[in-house]
Parts: structure tokens; sequence; C-alpha cells
């Protein structure tokens, strides 16, 4: 197994993690704002839209480290960035974990490419 690969793993168990662990720490959080209706359901939605996103990434990232194709681990990074702009303080650890799936994502071999060109 090489290096990236192995970042790759460890990336993917650490963004399973973070969906397990945020989803009740965030809805804990609305106890909070039982005076505020108005805010506890801007959060609640917010979060939700956060939370769906978070999920579909950590689908396509599995999905992308068992089957060994880039550019699901491309569309993980993107599903992620998007459920951040839904939830802007999840980027403390959402920034972190797009930076090493775009650093471990493998390089094609040049047999690869050659045989593309060719089809």
């Amino acid at each position: 197994m090489s290096k990236r690969r192995k970042l790759l793993l460890f990336n993917t168990i650490l963004l399973t993690l973070y969906l397990l662990l945020s989803v009740p720490y965030y809805l804990t959080e609305t106890s909070t704002l039982e005076g505020f209706a108005v805010a506890a359901a801007l959060y609640l939605a917010l979060v939700f839209i956060h939370e769906v996103a978070v999920f579909f990434a950590v689908c396509t990232q599995w999905l992308g480290y068992l089957s060994r194709y880039r550019t699901w681990i491309v569309i993980s990074s993107i599903l992620l960035f998007l459920g951040g702009i839904a939830f802007p303080i999840a980027y403390i650890v959402i920034l972190p974990i797009i930076l090493m799936n775009l650093i471990s994502r493998e390089k094609k071999k040049i047999e690869e490419i050659k045989v593309e060109e060719l089809d």
C-alpha cells in the first residue's frame, strides 16, 4: 500500500468519524436556542443541508477509495466544499480534509494515459 493510499484511508476514516460525531453535537446545540424559534429553525436547516452534503461526500469518498477511481475523490471534495458553504464554521475541519484529499489522489500511470488516447 503506497503512502498516498494510506493517507486516503486515514482521511476517509477521519471524514467518517466527523460525520458520526458531528450529527449528535450539532443537534444538541439547538437546546441553547430554545427561546429563539426562528434562529433554531434556521440553524437546523443549515445543519441539515451540511450533514446531507457531508453524508454524500463520505459515500463518494469510500467509493473512491475502494474503487481507486480518482474522480470520486474529486466529487467528494466538491461535496465537502458545498457542505461547508451551508455551515461555514465547519471549514475548520473540512478544509484540511479537502487538502488531504487532493494530496492523496493517485496519479495516473503513463501506460493508462496512452491506452486512453488509443481508444
